[in-house]
């Protein structure tokens, strides 16, 4: 791996981390799980008006999208087995 992989990862780690929090967050205060709701949780963990948060912010909202899209086929594939 090279060293900009390297870090690439550590992003999107982070971002992913970052992802859940807010969704937990969003979750525990009884907002509707979307990604609209979740995303005005993200600024508790990174603040998205310095220039330099930019890509983490923009890879928290992918993170966001894929969590919510997963539960989302979960649900539907639920509700078929039923």
């Amino acid at each position: 791996m090279t060293e900009e992989e390297g870090l690439r990862l550590f992003e999107r780690i982070g971002a992913t981390a970052i992802a859940n929090q807010a969704i937990l967050k969003c979750t525990i205060a009884g907002f509707p799980l979307t990604v609209e709701n979740v995303i005005l949780f993200v600024g508790d963990f990174v603040d998205p008006t310095i220039g330099a948060c930019a890509n983490i912010v923009e890879m928290i909202g992918m993170a966001i999208e894929e969590v919510i899209d997963c539960r989302d086929v979960i649900g539907r594939t639920a509700e078929t087995e039923t």
